[in-house]
């Protein structure tokens, strides 16, 4: 099968030159840098940087410099440093700040309120160390807690460079402080909660918790066990675990993972709806200058039963991986009409949020690579 080439526009703007910045300057060293001897360099001058600011919590400097990258490769490679910097020091004891996030597709007649949290914590902890985890012995807590993402994002990095290096045992600590959040479901809708944990990793030692990576043969149990334990009357609720992840990393990939699970969910009802009335289904794709992606799902000469997503594109989000991963589910779902519309567009038209249906944009052309 040929492969489709790939034209959704970036929409995201990004200043032409970066002030006198540090960080920036250090950050655009290490991807200009002409041999691994020159980029050590520029990576220890500007670990050593963040460490500074992050010890005095200059928060507003942190955040100047990741909104003024000149592109989005200069941001990962800074916000890459950030995290090594908060996360990981240098030698010594240290706590391990993680999270499991917990993708949540709910569907209710009527409106319902899910459980807060996981009341059976002990059988939670036990299920992540029987499955390799947690390593045997190793000091960990995984909190039964359900928490909101606003929560989570508010743990800023210096926070996190702080309790890595403070905290003196895996049971307490802010991050497992924090308010649990109940879910107000009504009709269908995916949300996003954190399960936080904190492990402690002695010196020179393996590290206590697996972090990363794809989700094994741990899932299926996990899942089933989390759906017991937030199983509520009148709820349909298929939960969908993530890998442990540093906090940092996992507050990235979790918003990410939400959007593509709420994604497909729009799309096979839509679908489904249009096929039951015996139409053709015709996804479009469009890039706005708010920084959003469009997506539609409709049928020409139907100006009535369409429905449109919105994917509002975050600083990492790959607009490539999102429209192949898009393609790839109509694939799934033997939609073969996708059409791209050219250029970036208004974010709405006469007040109107914008969005184009097959009656909009024509077929286009197959352009095989």
């Amino acid at each position: 099968m040929s492969d489709i080439s790939l034209q959704l526009p970036d929409p995201r703007q990004y200043p032409e030159s970066s002030p006198s910045n540090m960080l920036i300057h250090y950050t655009q060293s290490i991807v200009n840098a002409r041999s691994e001897d020159d980029r050590a360099m520029w990576c220890a001058s500007l670990r050593a940087a963040l460490t500074e600011m992050l010890e005095r919590e200059e928060l507003l400097s942190l955040s100047v410099a990741l909104a003024m990258v000149t592109s989005q490769q200069i941001y990962r490679e800074l916000w890459d440093a950030l995290r090594d910097a908060a996360e990981r020091p240098d030698s010594g004891r240290h706590a391990v700040i993680f999270a499991v996030p917990l993708v949540l597709v709910i569907g209710s007649k009527g409106k319902a309120t899910l459980p807060e949290r996981i009341a059976d914590v002990d059988t939670l902890n036990t299920l992540f160390r029987q499955h390799g985890l947690f390593a045997d012995g190793a000091e960990v807590f995984l909190s039964g807690k359900l928490l909101h993402p606003d929560n989570v994002v508010g743990i800023h990095s210096a926070q996190i460079y702080r309790y890595t290096r403070q905290l003196v045992d895996a049971a307490r600590g802010l991050p497992l402080e924090l308010p649990a959040a109940p879910i107000v479901a009504k009709d269908e809708g995916v949300f996003l909660r954190y399960l936080v944990g904190v492990a402690i990793r002695e010196d020179g030692a393996e590290p206590p918790v697996k972090l990363g990576g794809n989700v094994g043969a741990w899932g299926v149990p996990v899942m089933k066990f989390i759906g017991e334990q937030l199983k509520t009357e009148g709820v349909t609720l298929f939960p969908i675990p993530r890998p442990p992840m540093p906090l940092m990393q996992a507050i990235v990939a979790a918003n990410f993972a939400r959007l593509e699970v709420a994604l497909q969910v729009f799309a096979s009802t839509q679908i489904r709806q249009l096929r039951d009335l015996g139409q053709e289904p015709v996804a479009i794709m469009s890039a706005h200058d708010n920084g959003e992606l469009h997506i539609t799902v409709s049928a020409t000469g139907n100006e009535k039963d369409w429905g449109g997503f919105v994917w509002p594109l975050a600083a990492q989000d790959d607009v490539a991986q999102i429209e192949t991963n898009f393609r790839l589910l109509m694939a799934e779902c033997q939609v073969g009409d996708v059409r791209v519309v050219d250029g970036v567009q208004p974010e709405s038209r006469d007040g109107i949020p914008l969005f184009f249906t097959a009656d909009d944009w024509p077929p286009q052309p197959v352009t095989l690579q």
